[in-house]
């Protein structure tokens, strides 16, 4: 995980009932480090998200790009046979 070395202050407002849920299960020593491990946790998961919704676009092209090549030199690699 990408480690960030540079803390800026800022203020959140949150739902009074999330507030209660964090305290209640917070494993570390104060609410910020859950805040900040819960925003970094969860842009770990977008980013993998992404580069998955990239990498299944890329295969589906590639198999496309296959499928047109395979039709091409199928005729071709056929005649041999023949």
């Amino acid at each position: 995980m990408k480690t960030y070395s540079h803390k800026v202050k800022t203020t959140v407002l949150f739902e009074k009932g999330l507030l209660g849920e964090i305290d209640q299960y917070n494993p570390f020593p104060t609410r910020r480090e859950f805040l900040d491990q819960a925003c970094k946790t969860y842009l770990y998961e977008l980013k993998r998200r992404s580069i998955n919704d990239q990498l299944a676009t890329a295969c589906a092209e590639a198999s496309d790009e296959d499928v047109a090549v395979n039709e091409e030199w199928e005729s071709i690699t056929l005649e041999a046979w023949k």
